[in-house]
């Protein structure tokens, strides 16, 4: 807009100038006929010529100005920069080049070939490998360590206090808080003291979490998934993957589940995971000089993370897939299910369970479930869905009031919020036997049938109340201690996730759905028991496994992964139907109301991620949203002191290079790092100066003796498109390519450039939308393919500096 109006203003003076040359005309016509007069023609020519000064002043003032609005960016590009300047961009076709040449440089400087092909590829292997044994190693560690520590909230082992709390009670030596004896049989000075002990010490842990987490790693709060997926969508957050966050994770990790709070360490481990793929890549120059390769480090990672979470390692080559990865090529997937076979078995070496076996909820199901009980799962897919949006919209707003600059977080500092939160949970949970113990040992005993103890559940497997002898329980007392626990959960990991601790949802989530789950099955066997709809027993536990993953479907909003975690997670081949059916009907009804709670974590928090294209990008085209301002380099580029000082103070990443200031023809893109880089390096040899000048000799017809060529810096293979592109195809090219920038180029002339933040920005913003004008072509009839085969390149000129300003300087007059 600014550039149209200095246009109109230009214009405006032009046509001024031309009104005086004519009327100076006229007088000298008038003059040669009327001799009398001259003398008052001579003054009128006076005056004239006056005003013709003063207008060429203000043309030239004009010009001026306009030729300077040309080199300056455009307000809108300035602030969406401004918001993510500590975002880096990462072009995956740049890396990917990088790469190249950085293994044919190895290949080449080595005599021996086969030792340089292993230090090129067998690298490839070796990382992954070792990281799903590191991420394996964390994940028992992290169990270990929060099962004693939750051991603490009930007793203590007077033989050994860091004895395993389970074989403690076996050997006889513990002690409870509340004294000798179950909790239901102590009286109210003992259960108080119990309760007191749980409270306070669970308060402690947590806000011990709180404080390393605040005070050495604030990167390392949350669950880490949607940091995680922005650094694999191409930008660079710092700190995000550090070692010191990989350290501060892992044991405020163990802190925070140990206190009983409402929320698990799967996901949390996906963040872990990462944190040693970063680590390993600085095993390797190939990795730790190129963020693209890096990146594929990441999403083996993830991969591995999964696996070691749930003992899932197909469903975690899946969920980095679906979920986490932006690009996952088939190399990629390859490494990935490469890192999860090591890290599930790192698991099976490991033991932690101490029952051999990798899954983590393994129930024995005997019947296919009757065609019957499908619209129950149904049912259950639809509560799953429900659940999911009201978690999504809770969690969100609570999110957002206590974020940070808010009044509540002025008032309240993190850490006395984690102690409020933690001691809310606690108090709350201990009375009830399901939300007491940590949520894993509620969730087996949910998913066990009581008619399969003696098959697939170990004998010290407690039930906790769920079974009368072989037959589950169907009692109303039952179904609302259910009922009232998960509705507690529910509560509780609304106002836990997201707040100063490490956190996952993927454990309150199986726990609320499993529970209510339970509640249905045992309805249903009720009901069968009366009607007899089904041929097949009801197993409650399979309604309990089904509920987990519809819930856990709703707020995550991932399906295929989810339905293969939930079957290796569980052993039960037979529920792939009813898991399947439940997770999309709870996606389905999940988007009809918000999106994924990770998709919303990222737009809450303002990282630029580039979410799938919607429908709402195809009425749109590349000149709505391109900046057509923009601070461009040309082909002779001054001295050489000059150019350093513009592309060291600057915050862009590169410069479009064009012939000239007038000549807006494209010649490519430079990159800011490169050409300081070069530049420095040539000052600190001392072989040249400031002044010396500094051209692109390639794209120059007569080059400067003494001048520094830096045509090698010159990349042209970046993207250039028209500006009629649809936003659809640009929003696929930044997804899908993983480029930085688009160029917008009509006829081979500089129109416009698209960044991939400043894309984001516009989605984000809204700012994508329908155009009266085409700001490109306004002006130029469009031409058929016919007309224009009938065109010869005379027909078509490319307007100079005099021919007045238009909407788009770039954008050539078409004349017959």
């Amino acid at each position: 807009r600014a550039q149209q109006k200095r246009g109109q203003v230009f214009a405006h003076l032009v046509d001024m100038e031309s009104r005086h040359e004519h009327e100076k005309i006229e007088v000298d016509a008038v003059a040669s006929r009327r001799l009398p007069g001259v003398l008052g023609t001579e003054r009128r020519h006076q005056s004239l010529q006056i005003m013709r000064q003063r207008v060429s002043m203000s043309l030239q003032q004009v010009a001026t100005t306009f030729q300077r609005g040309k080199n300056k960016s455009p307000g809108k590009k300035k602030h969406s920069l401004k918001i993510w300047d500590r975002f880096e961009t990462v072009s995956f076709p740049n890396e990917e080049s990088k790469d190249w040449h950085h293994t044919s440089q190895v290949m080449e400087t080595r005599q021996n070939w086969c030792r340089a092909a292993l230090h090129t590829r067998l690298i490839t292997w070796l990382l992954p490998g070792l990281i799903g044994f590191l991420t394996a190693s964390s994940g028992v560690l992290i169990e270990k360590v929060s099962d004693r520590l939750n051991g603490v909230l009930f007793g203590y082992c007077t033989s050994n206090a860091f004895a395993d709390p389970a074989e403690c009670r076996a050997s006889g030596s513990w002690v409870n808080w509340w004294g000798n004896g179950s909790l239901g049989s102590q009286s109210w000075p003992d259960y108080l003291q119990g309760w007191m002990f749980y409270v306070l010490l669970a308060t402690a842990l947590a806000s011990f979490s709180a404080t390393i987490v605040r005070f050495f790693a604030p990167t390392a709060r949350g669950s880490g998934i949607p940091e995680v997926k922005t650094i694999l969508g191409g930008f660079v957050m710092a700190e995000v993957l550090e070692f010191k966050t990989l350290v501060v994770k892992v044991v405020g990790l163990a802190f925070s589940v140990s206190s009983g709070m409402a929320l698990g360490k799967e996901g949390p481990l996906v963040h872990v995971a990462c944190c040693w793929a970063n680590f390993c890549s600085k095993l390797s120059p190939r990795y730790m000089q190129n963020e693209g390769k890096r990146r594929e480090l990441i999403s083996t990672a993830a991969a591995a993370g999964v696996a070691v979470a749930f003992g899932a390692p197909v469903g975690g080559v899946l969920f980095s897939y679906e979920e986490v990865s932006t690009m996952f090529p088939q190399k990629t997937m390859i490494r990935a299910f490469f890192a999860a076979v090591v890290a599930a078995l790192t698991l099976l070496w490991y033991n932690p369970t101490g029952t051999g076996k990798l899954t983590m909820f393994e129930a024995f199901t005997p019947d296919m479930p009757s065609i019957y009980e499908f619209p129950w799962f149904v049912a259950l897919g639809v509560m799953g869905g429900i659940l999911g949006a009201l978690f999504v919209h809770w969690n969100i707003k609570v999110s957002a009031g206590r974020a940070e600059g808010t009044a509540f977080r002025r008032r309240v500092p993190i850490i006395a919020e984690v102690a409020a939160i933690a001691l809310l949970t606690a108090l709350t949970s201990f009375p009830s036997t399901y939300t007491r113990e940590l949520s894993p040992v509620t969730i087996r005993a949910l998913f066990h049938s009581c008619d399969d103890f003696a098959e697939a559940r170990p004998v010290s497997q407690d039930m906790m109340g769920l079974c009368d002898g072989p037959e589950p329980l169907l009692s109303l007392s039952l179904v609302s201690s259910l009922v009232i626990a998960s509705a507690l959960r529910f509560l509780q990991m609304t106002i836990t996730f997201g707040t100063g601790v490490p956190c996952g949802l993927f454990v309150p989530s199986l726990y609320t759905g499993a529970c209510l789950g339970r509640c249905l099955g045992m309805f249903v066997r009720w009901l069968n028991a009366y009607f007899g709809f089904a041929m097949a027993v009801v197993h409650p536990g399979v309604y309990a496994m089904v509920g987990a993953a519809a819930v856990l479907g709703g707020v995550c909003r991932v399906t295929i992964s989810l339905v293969v975690i939930m079957y290796e997670l569980t052993s039960a081949l037979q529920l792939i139907v009813p898991f399947m059916l439940a997770v999309l009907t709870a996606k389905w009804v999940g988007d009809l109301f918000t999106h994924g709670i990770y998709d919303c974590c990222i737009r809450l928090r303002g990282y630029p991620y580039l979410h799938e294209p919607d429908d709402f990008t195809f009425g749109t085209r590349a000149c709505d949203i391109m900046d057509e301002e923009l601070e461009c380099v040309c082909a002779d580029a001054g001295s050489l002191g000059d150019l350093l000082r513009q592309v060291s103070d600057t915050q862009f990443g590169g410069f479009p290079l064009v012939r000239s200031p007038s000549d807006r023809t494209l010649l490519g893109y430079v990159h800011t790092q490169q050409v300081r880089s070069h530049l420095e390096n040539l000052l600190s040899t001392g072989s040249v100066g400031t002044d010396i000048p500094v051209i692109f000799g390639r794209f120059l017809q007569e080059k400067r003796g003494g001048a520094v060529d830096l045509s090698k810096l010159v990349d042209e293979t970046t993207l250039r498109i028209v500006p009629e592109t649809p936003l659809a195809q640009v929003h696929n090219i930044f997804r899908q390519l993983g480029v930085k920038l688009v160029l917008v180029a009509r006829f081979g002339h500089l129109a416009g450039m698209i960044t991939k933040k400043g894309f984001v920005d516009h989605l984000h913003e809204g700012h994508i939308g329908h155009v009266a004008k085409d700001p490109v072509v306004e002006g130029i009839e469009p031409l058929d393919e016919t007309s224009r085969e009938g065109m010869g390149e005379e027909h078509i000129r490319v307007p100079n500096a005099s021919a007045g300003l238009r909407s788009d300087p770039a954008a050539p007059l078409l004349e017959p």
